[in-house]
Parts: structure tokens; sequence; C-alpha cells
């Protein structure tokens, strides 16, 4: 019987001596490092997007707090009448600012209520002579209690920045009791309001107001803080979109507004800078 020997390699085709052609491998080998690849890429990719998920919710609810503690309620004989901030601390005197008109549509005494339920007598404080700004300064007195006083940008706000609205919409909530401590949680119905820049009038509107933003401010929230993503103060808020009487507004330079211009200013709500709140409060 003849002895069975291997085949001739001479004689076999030069593709079978040099094995599988490169499309195979590549057909076989790249789905496996790609899916390698995934796998070991994946749990880091999820990681990193919930990260700045965290950081963007962590963000709004710091600037929330924030919010929440420099925002007071201003009151006229008790009852709601309107928003401000607090702006300074010297000492046991705090100092705030509201909108001019909060104060005219009511008469002394004033009070004001901090975030923490506290409510404390206020006096007015007069304004600079030939200040026509949209603005009232009011001081109160604190002995025991110390609370977070807003910071003035430094830097002016540009289109599509985003900012947050705060102000006591009427209609807000009472406090509430919080049942499993049996201790009361004061709720004093501050509204919050996301929003972005979209207007930045070169020549403000008669008051002071010449930054206008898409967010939706209602009655009550007149001489609320108006802050950047730093939490810093860029504005105080007191025009409202869309107002029941489409009358022309005065500019500060005393002309009237242009109908395209009267258009955005409807379209949007308004707040006054933060440079026209320090020059008010230097004077």
């Amino acid at each position: 019987m003849p002895k069975l020997m291997p085949p001739d390699s001479a004689s076999q085709p030069l593709q079978e001596q040099l094995g599988p052609p490169w499309h195979y491998w590549i057909a076989r080998v790249v789905p496996m490092l790609y899916v390698t690849t995934l796998t070991l890429m994946l749990p880091t990719i999820l990681t990193q997007s919930f990260v700045v998920s965290d950081l963007g919710m962590n963000q709004d609810r710091r600037l929330q707090q924030h919010l929440r503690a420099i925002s007071i309620k201003v009151l006229a004989h008790g009852e709601s009448v309107g928003t401000g901030v607090l702006l300074a601390r010297q000492q046991q005197v705090y100092t705030a600012i509201t909108n001019a008109h909060v104060i005219q549509a009511t008469n002394a005494p004033f009070q004001l209520q901090t975030h923490d339920g506290q409510v404390y007598a206020a006096a007015l404080v007069p304004p600079p002579t030939g200040q026509n700004r949209d603005l009232s300064i009011l001081r109160f007195h604190s002995r025991e209690r110390i609370y977070t006083t807003a910071k003035l940008a430094t830097t002016s706000p540009k289109i599509s920045d985003r900012v947050w609205a705060a102000g006591f919409a009427k209609g807000g909530i009472a406090p509430v009791e919080d049942r499993p401590s049996g201790a009361t949680k004061v709720n004093l119905g501050l509204s919050i309001i996301n929003a972005r820049v979209t207007q930045l009038l070169p020549i403000a509107i008669a008051g002071g107001y010449s930054i206008g933003f898409d967010g939706g401010i209602r009655k009550g929230m007149s001489g609320g803080p108006l802050i950047n993503q730093a939490g810093e103060l860029i504005g105080i808020n007191g025009v409202h979109a869309h107002p029941l009487w489409n009358t022309p507004e005065l500019l500060e330079n005393g002309k009237i507004a242009s109908d395209a211009l009267q258009q955005q200013i409807n379209d949007y709500s308004w707040a006054i800078p933060s440079e026209f709140v320090r020059s008010y409060t230097r004077e």
C-alpha cells in the first residue's frame, strides 16, 4: 500500500498558500474590534452623560435656592403687593430694592417678608434727586438673623444668555405643614422662570428697562431678581409681556418707540439692568 504523503505545496494554488483573502479579515476582525471598543467605552460614555446631566440639575437647584434666599415679599398693610431683592447688609441694617410702581400702587406702612417667613417693618428711602428709574429702596433691621444678599453682575448679559427670573406672583402658595417632622415648612409661593435674553436695547424704555427676555413674568413678580448662570443679579423685573393696554412706549431719550420696536416690547418681559441699580443705590 503506497504511503500517503502531504500534497506538494508547489501544486497548491497561491491563494491557498497565502491563507484567507484580505476581505475575510475585514469581515471577521473589524466587527469584533468595534464590539470590543464599544463595550469598553460605553460605561464611560454613559457615566459622562449622567455627570453632565447631574451638573445641570445641581446648577439649577443651586440657582433656585439662591433666588429663594435673595427674594423678599413686599407687603403693605399685611397684603402682598410685589417682590423685592435683598441687595446689601451693613451690620444689622439690610437694604432691599424693588420697583417704584410697586410702592406707588399702595401706601405705607411697608413690611418685608424673608424666605424664612419673618416679617420686618421697612422704611422707604427717598429716591436720589433727579432719578426717574422705576426703582425704590427699602431698609429694615434684623438683629438675630443673617440673610444672603445679591451680588451685582460686573459684566453685561448677551443675547441668548440663559437667565432666571423670580417673584411672588399673585395667587402664591401659603405655608404648608411638614407632617413627618411636625415642623412648619415655609413656602411663600416664589415663582421661578427659566428664560433666555432676547433683546438688549441701546436706549432703555422709560423707567430704565433695557433687558428683554422670553420668560413670562406675571403680576406680583415686579421688583424680583433676574440672575445669570453665575447667580449674579443682572436686572430687576418689572414689565411683563402682552400688556392689557397697547400704548406706545416712551424711551429714555424722550422719543416714542417705533412700531417694530413696540411689537418687540410687547412680546417679551423686561428688566432694569444691574448697572442702573448700581448707580441708583450709589447716588
